[in-house]
């Protein structure tokens, strides 16, 4: 009889996790307490308030960018499909489009040649700064992305046994990679120019952290999404769940949503299944918790069982950075938005000391708009307009209502973008609207203090030693997600479900195929 595994949320890992052991032979059931899988990948769609017939507002609430798209393509083909029959990808250009009070703006274009033309014409002198930063970043990826990425700490110490040469080989690379240099230390070093600064300075924030306090290993980030490019999946980034829960079905896993478990169930240090909250009781080989890793360990796992997790260790994990979501269906269009447009504040690390620091409403803070009608025309009724609005905020610890804060911080943004950006008329041409706080991705995604990745990238052990993807106190219990290893991200939280299913094959005794790999970094695309 084949081995049974038991998923606790139907995230993007949860999928991921679910799609390689059923391709594997595994009879997966997986329990995801919201109507619809996908985790914060998820959907809103919404009729024109006038012309119900027309196409509606169609709106990810979620991620609004695909990169490393090799992750899923692997995925796919570990399912024995082709990524290019579920999903059209389009390579977009600009990535994303800084814009200023002042008017100035800068592009990042899909290729890096194209990227340094627009700098030519920006700051020409700050080239030279700039390439150092990205080969920086293809120096982190070359040495660290297969071993980071792909496996766990422990797999990649120890491979086929424990190899000395390889253990020191090993602890070289933080001294290689600036694991103890500081991520702004980095780009002030090579990048002058104040407005560049803060165009790096941004990508720390993509993994929930402060650029003042996180390692400058992320200088990855940037090197990834401009070497491997920025994609959108014709039809909206909810395409991606959508055709993850198909193959995971072709494939016989059993899906049940809105059904919430209670716990895990463990005897003598084993996970034996889970309990839902009905008070059915599921049998399994092994339980994979896709949840947040810090409610899991609060909430689904007695506390007798948590020897390394006690709750006043939990209690010291630093959330991530959160933010406001905004949806915003609009009457008309902006045609100034690209695909991805971000307007920048006057003094920026102003919003980023709101978010770490302060842990206040920011005052004057970065806006991100994502129209992807400009990407996909289909993703709004004709002659209108779906924009997606995400401003920082701090993660919840209490002294923040977001009941009051929400509407006056909403009311902030929308004058913000009207008064200083030239979105005329934005209030008045609003036709549907929808608003997600911190404390709504808390209330609806048990994600830690409303954190939007979970475990922040501040300190070195939080950017590289996170809980770990097997339990050490308790067998058969895994974990994937954001807030697991390797982190946070699309491509990252699928990558933790390969590992955490390769774990629970390897440990079940069950035939793993395994070999993906990332791509090397050298050249240019």
């Amino acid at each position: 009889m084949s081995r049974h595994v038991a998923i606790i949320g139907g995230g993007v890992g949860g999928l991921a996790a679910s799609i390689r052991l059923a391709a594997a032979g595994v009879r997966v059931s997986l329990f995801e307490k919201n109507p619809r899988i996908g985790g914060k990948l998820n959907l809103w769609q919404v009729p024109h308030p006038h012309r119900p017939n027309d196409r509606p507002f169609r709106f990810d609430t979620g991620p609004s960018l695909l990169t490393l798209p090799f992750v899923f393509e692997q995925l796919f083909t570990a399912a024995g499909e082709k990524l290019g029959d579920h999903l059209d990808l389009i390579r977009l250009d600009p990535i994303a489009r800084f814009c200023w009070a002042d008017r100035s703006q800068v592009e990042l274009k899909a290729l890096a040649a194209d990227t340094e033309t627009e700098l030519l014409r920006f700051a020409k002198e700050q080239i030279p700064g700039w390439q150092s930063i990205f080969a920086h970043g293809r120096n982190i990826w070359d040495l660290t992305g297969d071993l980071f990425l792909y496996h766990s700490p422990e797999q990649s110490l120890r491979g086929d046994g424990f190899n000395p040469r390889k253990a020191l080989s090993m602890l070289t690379v933080p001294l290689r990679i600036g694991m103890f240099r500081r991520f702004s230390r980095l780009i002030d070093r090579h990048i002058s120019n104040q407005k560049l600064r803060e165009i790096l300075y941004q990508y720390a924030t993509y993994s929930g952290a402060s650029p003042f306090r996180a390692p400058a290993t992320l200088a990855v980030i940037p090197f990834a999404e401009q070497h491997f490019g920025g994609w959108y999946p014709r039809g909206g980034m909810y395409r991606i769940a959508e055709a993850m829960e198909s193959i995971a079905k072709k494939l016989g896993v059993i899906i049940r949503t809105e059904t919430p478990v209670n716990s895990v169930i463990i005897e003598n240090a084993t996970a034996r299944g889970i309990q839902l909250a009905t008070g059915e009781t599921i049998q399994s080989d092994a339980v994979l918790v896709n949840s947040d890793v810090v409610y899991s360990y609060r909430n689904l796992i007695p506390a007798e069982n948590r020897r390394r997790f006690t709750d006043k260790t939990l209690n010291r994990i630093e959330p991530g950075g959160s933010g406001m979501v905004l949806l915003l269906g609009i009457d008309g269009t902006y045609p100034q938005l690209a695909h991805h447009t971000k307007f920048m504040p006057a003094d920026y690390t102003s919003d980023l000391t709101a978010m770490f620091e302060t842990h206040t409403v920011p005052t004057d803070p970065c806006i991100y708009v994502c129209a992807s009608t400009r990407s996909d025309p289909t993703q709004a009724p004709d002659r209108c307009e779906n924009l997606f609005v995400l401003a920082s905020a701090p993660a919840i610890d209490g002294r923040l209502d977001w009941q009051t804060e929400g509407p006056r911080y909403r009311n902030q943004l929308i004058e913000t973008l009207e008064n200083r950006f030239g979105l005329t008329d934005l209030s008045r041409r609003i036709l549907v609207e929808k608003r997600f706080t911190p404390a709504d991705l808390q209330s609806i995604y048990n994600a830690n203090a409303g954190s939007i990745y979970g475990i922040g990238s501040n300190s070195r052990r939080s950017a590289f030693l996170r809980p770990p993807n097997r339990d050490k106190d308790i067998a058969n219990l895994y974990f994937a997600g954001g807030a697991t290893h390797p982190g946070g991200g699309l491509p990252l939280v699928t990558l933790s479900g390969k590992i955490s299913a390769e774990m629970i094959m390897d440990d079940l005794g069950i035939a793993n195929a395994g070999g993906d790999r990332a791509p090397n970094g050298g050249g240019r695309r």
